[in-house]
């Protein structure tokens, strides 16, 4: 009788999400298949919880888990445990899962098959893989952990044989009763503001039923910091501070966001059920606004254009109108600024004073965690960049809150480039995201957006190693920093004295490394095509390790 491995899909599923070894296999034979049956399955309207979290479960603590990478990580939210032994799992994957692997697969697969599967779950940022050792894989192979480690991808070996079936069926449970209750307690919150606003209560007064219901003190703040209403979880006590941090949620009302809601829990609040409220809570409090507060024409215009922008939207007649309407269409050029906020008092004040400055034309709107601008410039005689330039500097000279880190994409002298300027924008603020840069310059950051928007690894590995294979070989030898060496002396224009300050080496130290750099690279000639494609291959190199780093 032929095996119907879906009917046995389709039960293990429901019994944890454990996919038997003999189906595994015969399910990579039909991937298409696979994927449409198990897609909806895995990850799915779960309430995730940190890995850290997950290792504590008595059934993974059997097997005895040992990080071997990524330790700095531990703390990425799995959203669903499952196993396969297919080493191209990674396109049937969500991301957020914590992989159980048996090993059988990687016991056989040779050192590039096992750095690629490590590189492709990396890419396809799950939140882990637990590898179990003995038999045919007695330890887990070093390439696998080294790589693991440079892409901060957490590594688990489990030094004890157990059954994944009960570990799935144990962490996947927990899973989704987790989001059982959220369900619950958002519906909770939902039904007290509903009774509320039937009954004809204003903002503050939907803030007072928010507080007490959730425990924790409430403030609806305007993206220009003016406090619109807050309220006490208990007004006539004292207010304790808790050692959770607070809660941030955006506001919207009819599609634009123009308020934030901070919730500070009181100690002893019920964190799932704060995290509830900050889905439920901001549709009340946005239809309160929107009864009390109606939205300008300019905040409706401002909204859509930067829809369109963003969307990259087919209107590029509704596209100018509301420039028009907005005052910005008859400017020179354009500069568009992204910033992420978060909580605290007068979050976009500083940025909206800076990028008005010398009496510029500028349009914004927060769109959830994120405040857009777009800046519209007359040039009157000076150079683009030189006014790009000083928006840069106003931003760098306005003090901004912690949380708060704005980036400025390129200009452009069409008015169809804005939606490009926020992207790069956005692009930037990700590139930036562990620096501790607070205004970044994306075209600054021109190499690494190039790297990303390629999306060709293999193409940008393959001229790399063509142009500095030798060298990048040389240095995994000898541990020599001979490529840290080579692109600071490329971006100190061939000034070795330079050079050498900038990395502290006496200059003789430095001569010794160049030799060895320019042997190894074939001695090429500065000023040639052959010294530009190398300079073009460092920094692709130093924007693909920045990037590895941040993984």
């Amino acid at each position: 009788m032929m095996w119907d491995w879906s009917a046995e899909l389709i039960c293990a599923s429901i019994h944890g999400g454990v996919l038997p070894h003999r189906v595994t296999f015969r399910a990579a034979l039909r991937q298409d298949t696979f994927r449409q049956s198990t897609a909806p399955m895995i990850g799915r309207n779960v309430m995730p919880m940190p890995l850290r979290e997950v290792l504590k479960d008595p059934t993974v603590l059997a097997a005895e888990p040992l990080v071997l990478a990524g330790r700095t990580r531990l703390g990425r939210l799995v959203t669903w445990v499952h196993t396969s032994e297919v080493l191209d799992i990674a396109t049937l994957l969500r991301g957020g899962e914590l992989l159980l692997v048996g090993g059988v697969s990687l016991a056989t697969a040779s050192r590039e098959q096992r750095v690629a599967y490590i590189q492709e779950l990396a890419a396809r940022e799950v939140a882990g893989i637990a590898i179990e050792t003995g038999g045919r894989l007695p330890t887990v192979p070093e390439e696998m952990v080294q790589e693991a480690e440079r892409l901060h991808l957490p590594l688990l070996e489990l030094r004890k044989v157990v059954r994944f079936v009960e570990v799935t069926q144990s962490i996947n449970g927990l899973l989704v009763n987790e989001s059982v209750r959220r369900l619950q307690l958002a519906d909770r919150v939902s039904h007290a503001l509903a009774a509320g606003l039937a009954g004809g209560a204003e903002v503050s007064q939907l803030m007072d039923i928010l507080a007490a219901e959730v425990q924790a003190d409430a403030t609806l703040t305007a993206p220009n910091g003016d406090v619109i209403a807050e309220a006490s979880a208990d007004l006539e006590g004292p207010s304790p501070r808790s050692k959770e941090h607070p809660i941030v949620a955006p506001v919207s009302s009819a599609g634009v966001t123009v308020a934030l809601l901070t919730l500070n829990p009181r100690p002893g609040a019920d964190l799932l059920l704060l995290d509830a409220a900050r889905d439920r809570a901001p549709e009340a409090l946005g239809l309160a606004l929107l009864r009390s507060r109606p939205l300008s024409r300019v905040e409706r215009d401002a909204h859509e254009l930067l829809g369109l922008a963003v969307s990259g939207g087919r209107s590029p007649r509704r596209f100018v109108e509301l420039a028009t309407r907005l005052g910005i269409n008859a400017h020179d050029a354009w500069v568009c600024t992204v910033a992420r906020i978060g909580p605290g008092q007068g979050l976009t004040a500083g940025i909206e004073a800076a990028v008005s400055r010398s009496g510029r034309t500028a349009i914004s709107q927060i769109d959830h965690d994120s405040y857009l601008s777009v800046i519209a410039l007359r040039l009157d005689g000076t150079t683009l960049g030189a006014a790009r330039a000083s928006i840069i500097a106003d931003l760098r000279d306005v003090p901004m809150p912690p949380q708060v880190k704005v980036a400025v994409g390129p200009a452009t002298r069409a008015l169809a480039g804005i939606g490009h300027s926020l992207a790069e924008a956005e692009s930037a603020l990700d590139l930036a995201e562990d620096s501790g840069e607070v205004v970044v310059d994306a075209v600054a950051l021109g190499v690494p957006r190039l790297l990303g928007a390629l999306g060709r690894p293999d193409l940008v590995g393959a001229f790399i190693e063509e142009q500095l294979g030798d060298l990048l070989e040389l240095d995994r030898r000898r541990s020599g920093q001979l490529f840290e060496t080579f692109a600071m002396y490329l971006r100190q224009s061939g000034h070795k004295t330079d050079t050498a300050a900038a990395l502290h080496l006496q200059r003789q130290s430095l001569y010794q490394r160049l030799d060895r750099i320019m042997t190894a690279l074939g001695n090429p000639e500065p000023g040639t095509s052959r010294w530009g494609a190398l300079t073009l291959a460092t920094e692709l190199e130093a924007a693909r390790r920045r990037t590895g780093e941040r993984q």
